[in-house]
């Protein structure tokens, strides 16, 4: 999730952007990673805080993310 702490530093801060408990974002920080399922509320929550983020952007980072792991 580093690729999006640039809008959101703290995991709270996007739980509270997404209405999501804090403990379902914070599962994913740990995992390292968001679910692509949630890809168009990220990109609406980003946009109310005056950021862009895009489909690529994210699946870049996906991406990443998996080379990383291996």
């Amino acid at each position: 999730m580093d690729h999006i702490k640039h809008i959101w530093p703290k995991v709270s801060d996007l739980a509270d952007d997404l209405g999501l408990p804090y403990t379902t974002v914070h599962s994913w920080s740990v995992r390292g990673r968001i679910p692509s399922e949630r890809d168009f509320e990220i990109i609406a929550a980003a946009e109310r805080r005056g950021e862009t983020l895009t489909f690529e952007y994210l699946a870049i980072a996906r991406r990443h993310a998996v080379e990383a792991q291996t």
